[in-house]
């Protein structure tokens, strides 16, 4: 009986000491985020997506476009959301409503997206009685690229441009992202272009459009510091501004 209590005394014993040395689970501390939870991530200054709210762009076809277009039965006209065609009258173009998107500052030029309204540009083939419908324009700043839908396929890249400095782009007093800017077909728009159309009026590189945009842009962000923008001194952007010129020269009037 004796060794029994023995025995059991030093289980005892053995089992006091290995619970004192195993350590209590550690308590979250107020600055430890719940498990499970995912870190904000971290943005560099410059990096940061500005919101767009409004705005417009304005597309207009070359001259020597619209001529090789006119020489071979082809007209321009209007198509709304609803895909309606209509006749075109405004010579200066057509304007359509920019109704989202975000800009960056994407190695010092311009960069991020700008979605447009869902309406577009018609070209009618008057003597083949065809027609193609472009619609649902998105301006990709980052790639300087123009995708677009013809007749409800799926979005292509349809031209390209130069991107511009984000510097001369961004009017910091007027929360707008500017630019005015040559677009040219890609090859394979192009190629798309003239079969649907039966035509051979369009050709890879060669102009597609001239854009001007005007983006409105977050007012609540500094854009200085969100687009790494610099301390420009403010009779820069007024100067610029008061004189209607945006990146390049060109005074902004329709």
């Amino acid at each position: 009986m004796r060794a029994r209590h023995l025995a059991t005394a030093a289980a005892l014993a053995l089992t006091t000491a290995l619970l004192a040395a195993t350590p209590a689970p550690a308590q979250p501390s107020a600055t430890t985020p719940p498990s499970g939870s995912r870190p904000a991530p971290a943005r560099p200054a410059g990096h940061t997506e500005v919101p767009v709210e409004g705005g417009s762009a304005r597309f207009a076809t070359p001259p020597a476009l619209l001529a090789a277009l006119k020489a071979r039965g082809v007209a321009l006209a209007d198509v709304d959301r609803r895909g309606t065609v209509t006749p075109h009258h405004d010579s200066g173009g057509i304007s359509l409503a920019i109704k989202g998107g975000a800009v960056t500052n994407s190695g010092g030029k311009a960069g991020g997206e700008l979605r447009l309204a869902d309406a577009g540009i018609a070209l009618v083939n008057r003597t083949a009685k065809k027609t193609v419908k472009v619609t649902g324009f998105t301006v990709d700043l980052g790639q300087g690229t123009l995708r677009a839908r013809l007749n409800r396929g799926p979005s292509m890249t349809v031209g390209t441009f130069t991107r511009p400095a984000i510097a001369s782009a961004i009017d910091t007093h007027a929360a707008a992202l500017r630019m005015d800017t040559g677009i040219t077909v890609t090859a394979a728009a192009a190629a798309k272009l003239n079969a649907a159309l039966g035509t051979t009026g369009f050709t890879g590189g060669g102009p597609l459009l001239h854009a001007r945009i005007d983006a409105a842009l977050d007012r609540s962000v500094d854009l200085a510091t969100a687009l790494n923008l610099g301390h420009r001194p403010a009779s820069t952007d007024a100067g610029r501004r008061s004189a209607g010129v945006a990146g390049g020269g060109v005074p902004w009037e329709w």
